[in-house]
């Protein structure tokens, strides 16, 4: 075998045009290199004088492009362009303009649309850059192709510019997203509506959805004032009935999805006689406890055979205390084959803002029949009244039968107030239906709960008993009624017909046929002393 022949010239040759090419300088990518963009940009700006104002900057990898007002021109734009290349082995960037270019018509006002660059965050385009894939969280991982810098447009009321806003094109062979930024570069929503994640986003059932940038969206479209009448998520929306902007007493509608705010081409009249305490603002309202509502309303549901429809917030005003902020979560129920169930099968489960439940309003076939009049669950009820009313509330009259319970109380966050409550299995609720001598405020004839301490669940049973027994009748007979008063009978003027001895709190004890045609009834004091009988 002949020995190996080395040709130490193309060696050499070899060897410095590899050291020529790596001493060559590099080609600047705007979007991934730290402080490119910014270092392109001065570029362009330094020899302008004075500093001049932007109304969009757009990046790419290998051009920026910026649209710079005319300094001698107020009423007109430039056009200039910082681009990379290479030749060769040679890399080089160049700047060309200015170019005139038309000003944005949308918007009549161009001064309001300008911003000055150092009011943007330039030398963090590849921070921002990196953040927004992290966001968009493609399943091919994605890049960023462009980015743009711009005031936001508002088209209603009136098309207007709003705050500066970073608009970041992520994409992948199969997917795409836009991501917002702030000024500074934080991300603060974006359009995910071309990704998978986002075809396969439920808003009920998810957590991974942008519930903050869904809130700043809506906040910008509908404002920060007390308007909204009510705010529903559904699974694949977020939709806000609020006060229209310029017409009184009606209403419009405001509607998130992952591809941004629309609003309702049509506007609706509030229902005469709506509470106007019944308006909250978007500012109030946590998006993120929306897992800890949809977990305690299913437990209050009890049914793991159910779909949730949706969750809508409103701000509840016909319960004993302060107006208070309450998701109302429906449920549907499914057959045991898996078929949807009649909408006879639907209810909801009330819930404050913070996960307490209020009322459950169950499907027929699953409320539970329980007898108010029986002493223990009287008691009980009188143990959610203490807890929803307050430990000082006062009452003028708690009336209990079977199903419910119908209450005269002073209103516990308006003092001297008096108010109607119907309390049922689904919660309490306000009545506007007052005679006028219930409406007088009368301190005299208010009782708090621990008043009615006497009356507890053994000595309810006892008087019941005895009622039967004073009265002559049997099981043909069925108690109707416990009314709790400091007398019995109130009449017009304030008084009652059957006066308390002492002053203190008396209970009427009613028995009725089952027709209702025959009844009768007996009035104890607070020491269980019979003071008025009538006989069936």
């Amino acid at each position: 075998m002949g020995a190996v022949r080395i040709d130490w010239r193309a060696c050499v040759g070899a060897w410095l045009l590899a050291l020529f090419v790596a001493c060559l300088p590099a080609r600047a990518d705007y979007l991934a290199e730290p402080g490119e963009a910014a270092r392109a940009i001065d570029k362009v700006v330094d020899g302008l004088s004075p500093a001049p104002q932007a109304h969009t900057i757009r990046i790419t990898d290998r051009e920026i492009t910026l649209v710079l007002r005319d300094a001698a021109r107020a009423g007109d734009m430039n056009e200039w362009r910082v681009r990379t290349a290479s030749r060769l082995f040679f890399a080089f960037e160049s700047v060309r303009g200015p170019t005139p270019v038309a000003a944005p018509g949308m918007v009549a006002d161009l001064a309001s649309g300008l911003f000055a660059l150092d009011a943007v965050a330039l030398d963090r385009v590849d921070t921002v850059a990196a953040k927004a894939v992290a966001y968009a969280k493609l399943e091919d991982g994605g890049a960023v192709k462009s980015i743009e810098i711009a005031r936001r447009v508002h088209l209603l009321p009136s098309p207007s510019y709003g705050d500066i806003r970073w608009s970041i094109y992520v994409a992948s062979p199969r997917e795409s997203a836009t991501v917002y930024a702030d000024a500074g570069g934080e991300i603060v929503g974006g359009d995910l509506s071309n990704t998978n994640r986002a075809r396969n986003m439920h808003l009920i059932d998810d957590e991974d959805w942008p519930k903050e940038a869904a809130l700043e969206s809506l906040l910008g479209a509908a404002g920060s004032g007390r308007v909204v009448r009510d705010l529903t998520v559904d699974s694949r929306s977020v939709q806000v009935k609020a006060d229209h902007p310029t017409q009184k007493e009606q209403t419009v509608s405001y509607t998130w999805t992952v591809s941004g705010v629309t609003r309702s081409a049509s506007a609706w009249p509030l229902f005469p006689g709506t509470d106007p305490e019944q308006v909250f603002s978007l500012s109030e309202v946590d998006l993120s406890s929306l897992s800890a509502i949809r977990e305690a309303a299913k437990t209050a549901w009890g049914n793991d055979r159910s779909t949730i429809n949706y969750m809508m917030l409103r701000r509840f005003t016909d319960g004993p205390g302060k107006p208070e902020l309450r998701w109302t979560v429906r449920f549907t129920d499914f057959a045991t084959g898996g078929e949807v169930a009649f909408i006879s099968n639907s209810g909801s489960v009330d819930l404050t803002a913070t996960g307490e439940v209020r009322a459950v309003d169950l499907p027929p076939s699953r409320r539970k029949s329980r007898d108010w009049l029986d002493p223990a669950t009287t008691l009980k009820v009188f143990g959610m009244l203490r807890e929803q009313f307050g430990e000082t509330a006062r009452f003028a009259e708690i009336i209990v039968d079977r199903e419910s319970m119908q209450i005269l109380a002073e209103v516990p966050d308006a003092p001297g107030t008096m108010r109607n409550y119907h309390v049922t299995e689904r919660g309490i609720s306000a009545s506007g239906m007052m005679m006028p001598w219930e409406a007088e405020f009368r301190p005299e004839r208010l009782y708090t709960l621990d008043d009615i301490a006497f009356f507890s669940a053994d000595k309810l049973g006892e008087l019941t008993a005895r009622t039967f027994t004073r009265l002559h009748v049997g099981p043909e007979m069925a108690r109707s009624r416990y009314t709790f008063s400091i007398g019995q009978l109130m009449t017009p003027t304030g008084d009652f017909m059957v006066p308390s001895p002492d002053g203190k709190v008396t209970l009427e004890i009613r028995i009725e046929s089952p027709d209702g045609w025959k009844g009768g009834r007996i009035t104890y004091s607070s020491a269980g002393e019979e003071i008025d009988i009538v006989m069936p």
